[in-house]
C-alpha cells in the first residue's frame, strides 16, 4: 500500500471550486483542490494524467438503482441498498453529478486505474467525529483534522495547515478509505450487482 500513488476526491459541482483531491504519494499526504470556475472534470483527469494513480476514492455515486437494470431484488426506483443503508442521498436525486462521476470512471477503468466510491460521512461516523463537530465550525475542523493525523501510520507525513475547508477534509477521508481498503480492514456496503460503497 505504502508504495502505491492513490487519490481520495471530494466531487462536487463542475466550477464550484469545491471539489478536492488528497493525494498519497512517496509516504506523503498533500492537497489539490480546483479552483472557483474551473472545470472540476478536467481538473482531476489532468491531475490522474499527471499523477497516474493506481486507485481513486471518489465520494459521489458510481451507479444507478438496480430497478433500472432489472436486478433481481432491487424494487426502489431511488435509492441502491447501499444508499439505504448508509443513510446516502439518492443517486438519482444528485443527477449530472451521478452522470459525470460515472463517465469519469469508466474512463479510468479503461487507463487501468481502479475506481471505488465512497462516503465520507461514514468514515467521519467509523471515527466519532460527530463529537467533535464535524462539519459545524472551523474549530471542529482543527480537531477534526488532529484526530485524523493522529490515527495515521507514523511515518506518513502530512500538511495539516493545507486542510483549510470541509472539502478537503472530507477527501483526507475518501483518502483514508482508499487506505483501509488496500489494509483489508474496510468496510463494504450494498451489493456487487448493483453497486457498493466502501468506507
Amino acid at each position: 500500500m505504502l508504495d502505491k500513488v492513490l487519490f481520495g476526491i471530494d466531487y462536487g459541482s463542475k466550477r464550484s471550486g469545491n471539489t478536492v483531491i488528497a493525494l498519497f504519494n512517496n509516504m506523503r499526504i498533500d492537497f489539490l483542490d480546483a479552483e472557483k470556475g474551473v472545470d472540476a472534470d478536467a481538473f482531476i483527469r489532468n491531475a490522474v494524467n499527471h499523477y497516474k494513480p493506481s486507485l481513486i476514492f471518489l465520494d459521489a455515486p458510481l451507479s444507478l438503482p438496480g430497478k433500472y437494470f432489472n436486478i433481481e431484488g432491487c424494487s426502489c426506483y431511488h435509492f441502491r441498498k447501499a444508499d439505504s443503508e448508509l443513510k446516502a442521498m439518492s443517486p438519482m436525486f444528485l443527477g449530472g453529478l451521478t452522470a459525470r462521476a460515472i463517465e469519469l470512471k469508466d474512463d479510468f477503468v479503461k487507463m487501468g486505474v481502479e475506481v471505488i466510491e465512497t462516503y465520507p460521512k461514514a468514515q467521519a461516523t467509523r471515527f466519532d467525529l460527530k463529537k467533535l463537530g464535524y462539519k459545524t465550525n472551523p474549530l471542529a475542523l482543527r480537531l477534526c483534522v488532529e484526530k485524523i493525523a493522529d490515527s495515521l501510520h507514523p511515518d506518513i507525513r502530512i500538511c495539516r495547515k493545507e486542510i483549510t475547508t470541509w472539502h478537503h477534509f472530507d477527501a483526507l477521508l475518501a483518502l483514508i478509505s482508499a487506505m483501509y481498503y488496500l489494509q483489508g480492514k474496510a468496510q463494504v456496503f450494498g451489493c456487487p450487482k448493483e453497486g457498493q460503497i466502501i468506507v
